[in-house]
């Protein structure tokens, strides 16, 4: 069966939360065991159903059989074994006594595959098995193959019973404990049940048992980061549509700890969950979408960790990005950048449903509100003159899991000769709520922006692209971009929006998102992990190419001067080497001792996890790749982004040339863009002048070329390369061959 490895220190859910002010912090001396495995235990093999009241005070187990447990077969780690059934019934009495002097409970349940519990006759935890508060049948199995821990070295899976609920249910004298285990089929090799029930003691002095070696106390695991608690209530997060499920959400402040008992601070209610991402979805480690509920499962608009009010975020599951650090390094840039709103985002740990889950960034999704993406408010009715003019967000991104009704194209009759038909998702309105004007009227906006984008005339102050496009801000979505060489860059998670006539009336390019396989983390593209390439530029086959909208702006030295100015401004504040390196510092002194337990729970350091080119062993590796790839890229921009030098020069004549990787020992690629179809030579010369190598290539079609050559052996020193076109140099640079 499935091998589950659980947090080897503290896996904490609220599964029975109370209202949020009758939640209250109790204060923990330490913790007894009230309840272990290894006690004897009346059991009932599910070969039929028990009694309705079998979970109750009042029932009479005299005729079960009894033994210790856990009662289960297969592994090795059962104390009672039974032959194979579709469920066990468990009982045993315990003894309470001055529960004036109990906090909290934590029950800790090493079972395979599903279970529910019950507290005199109260249902307190659930995993993998029916409806809270519907008792299973003997004959349900468990949908989820779950593995038992104890026998091969793990922990038990931890549910918390707040102090509220558990002091609600137990009773001064004798108690019961009641758990039904349900197998995962009918040919299952092995069914566990070991459970411990450990209460949390307020004052000093012994009463109960030891508990094991293996418990941790979960208030050691305090942390600076705010945390929250997401309990489904049994349900499993799909990737839509939302469940109902409850969240807690505890930030003590600035320079206090954070623990699972302390009250919820922000938000204590219902919210709707999903998984969210697209490829990220492969992760273990998921990353979701929040929607936060009234009771009557209303949107709900509240400030979580000092961020402005709002019902929709993201919890964002930081795991390819072994660093965590590619998107808050760039949300944090393109903030200090200003003056449009990028996504603010908060640190937190969260738990889900009993397992501890990691480091997650809490973050604003991207949506109209006068506190994000500030345009106007389209109401349905809302179909001519200036009303019909704006706002309205759209993006490009994947569209191979979305209807026919969820995107559009843009059919331009001006035609740029690398370019493609771009398709654009609706984020607002929403494809199911925009009315049909106004979808002909962003259609028809896009479609005339790359009309005149691609005309001859796309220069013009007036009538040219300036007249659809804000320049400022396609220039700082275009550093950032180029910056972190995003292999996703002006192709996916690629957002607009545009303001109504009245206020401007401009496309603007924003915000900024999804950037985890930026600066350098991507194996399968040698052009986004090399720091000495601009991006923009189209390479590549057709449907890998970014939107052609950039490389077509640099073609106007007017944009190419704004380009290079902001670029000198920014390297002289926020964007300077030191700047990014101490942001950079902060965010790994912030996170402290929550990347350890990260990496606990994610042991995947020193693994190579899709689309990972550099693979280190340490956290503090990671992080240091991604400083000298940095390093290296600001370095590189430096010297290039003049009009007079590199490749940004090139551009102008549209050839756009980058060779990588340089030093080269036997394989070199070189990427252009051609107009036409003419040889293209390559030569190498030694410092002297003398040719050491030439090799011509033919391209097939105009457009992106991707030239890879095997060297011959050539002496290890400096060179220079030659790239010819049609007999012209269109390219010289500085090449360094190795062993």
């Amino acid at each position: 069966m499935l091998k589950t490895n659980f947090f080897k220190t503290v896996i904490i859910a609220v599964l029975f939360l109370v209202s949020f002010k009758s939640v209250n912090s109790q204060t923990i001396n330490h913790w007894e065991m009230v309840v272990t495995a290894s006690d004897t235990w009346h059991y009932f093999p599910g070969k039929s159903e028990p009694p309705a009241n079998w979970a109750n005070t009042d029932f009479n187990a005299g005729s079960w059989s009894s033994g210790p447990g856990g009662i289960g077969y297969g592994d090795g780690d059962d104390g009672t074994t039974i032959s194979a059934v579709p469920s066990v019934y468990l009982r045993i009495n315990f003894n309470l006594t001055d529960t004036s002097n109990i906090s909290s409970a934590i029950l800790d349940m090493d079972y395979d595959d599903g279970f529910v519990a019950y507290l005199n006759g109260h249902e307190i935890a659930r995993a993998n098995i029916g409806t809270v508060g519907i008792k299973p049948l003997y004959t349900a199995y468990s949908p989820v193959d779950h593995e038992a821990q104890l026998y091969s070295g793990g922990v038990p899976e931890r549910f918390m019973i707040r102090a509220a609920t558990f002091r609600k249910y137990i009773i001064e004298g004798t108690n019961v404990l009641a758990v039904q285990v349900h197998n995962f089929n009918s040919t299952s090799s092995d069914m566990s049940s070991n459970v411990f029930l450990s209460v949390g003691i307020k004052a000093a002095g012994f009463t109960y048992r030891h508990v094991p070696a293996w418990f941790h106390d979960p208030n050691d695991s305090k942390t600076n980061l705010p945390i929250i608690l997401i309990d489904t209530k049994g349900q499993t997060i799909l990737d839509e549509p939302k469940i109902t499920s409850v969240i807690s959400v505890i930030d003590n402040g600035s320079g206090q700890l954070n623990g699972i008992f302390d009250e919820p601070t922000d938000y204590y209610g219902k919210m709707g969950i999903e998984i969210r991402g697209q490829s990220s979805q492969m992760f273990p480690k998921k990353g979701y979408g929040i929607e936060l509920r009234n009771d009557a499962g209303a949107d709900s608009s509240v400030s979580l960790l000092g961020m402005p009010s709002e019902a929709d975020w993201v919890l964002s599951a930081p795991y390819s990005d072994k660093s965590m650090l590619r998107n808050a390094i760039t949300y944090e840039l393109g903030r200090k950048m200003g003056p449009t709103w990028q996504p603010r985002y908060k640190w937190c740990e969260i738990y889900l449903n009993g397992n501890y889950n990691g480091v997650y960034m809490l973050i604003e999704k991207i949506k109209r509100d006068a506190n994000r993406v500030d345009i106007n408010k389209l109401k349905p009715d809302e179909i001519s003159g200036d009303n019909l003019t704006g706002g309205y967000i759209v993006k490009a991104d994947k569209i191979a899991d979305l209807t026919s009704a969820e995107y559009f194209y843009t059919y331009p009759t001006n035609r740029y000769y690398t370019a493609r038909n771009y398709a654009f998702t609706y984020v607002y309105p929403k494809y199911n709520e925009i009315v049909s004007q106004q979808n002909t009227y962003i259609k028809n906006y896009l479609t005339t922006l790359e009309n005149t984008l691609n005309g001859s005339s796309f220069k013009d102050p007036v009538n040219g692209y300036r007249k659809y496009m804000d320049l400022n801000s396609f220039v700082d979505f275009q550093i950032i971009n180029e910056l972190a060489n995003n292999v996703d860059g002006y192709r996916y998670s690629t957002f607009f929006y545009k303001k109504k006539d009245s206020d401007g009336g401009k496309l603007f390019a924003g915000p900024l998102w999804d950037f985890d396989l930026g600066f350098g983390n991507v194996n399968y593209s040698a052009p986004n992990l090399a720091t000495d390439t601009w991006l923009y530029p189209n390479y590549g086959p057709y449907d890998y190419q970014p939107m052609h909208w950039w490389a077509r702006l640099m073609e106007d030295e007017d944009y190419r001067k704004a380009f290079s100015a902001r670029w000198k401004v920014l390297r002289a504040g926020p964007f300077s080497t030191d700047s990014i390196m101490a942001d950079l510092d902060n965010h790994v002194q912030y996170l402290g001792e929550a990347i350890s337990r990260n990496f606990v729970r994610w042991p995947i350091l020193g693994q190579w996890i899709w689309p990972n080119y550099f693979i280190g062993t340490t956290y503090q590796e990671e992080v240091n790749y991604l400083k000298s790839w940095i390093t290296a890229r600001l370095n590189w921009m430096d010297g290039n982004v003049s009009l007079s030098t590199g490749e940004l020069a090139s551009a102008i004549d549209g050839y756009n040339v980058s060779v990588f990787p340089n030093p080269v020992k036997d394989q070199l690629n070189i990427v252009l863009t051609t107009k036409y179809t003419k040889v293209i030579s390559i030569e190498i010369m030694d410092m002297p002048g003398k040719k050491v190598y030439h090799s011509d290539y033919s391209p097939k079609l105009i457009g992106s070329q991707n030239i890879q050559l095997n060297l011959p052996h050539i002496i290890p020193g400096y060179y220079i390369l030659k790239v010819k076109h049609n007999g012209l140099i269109i390219s010289t640079k500085k090449l360094i061959i190795t062993n």
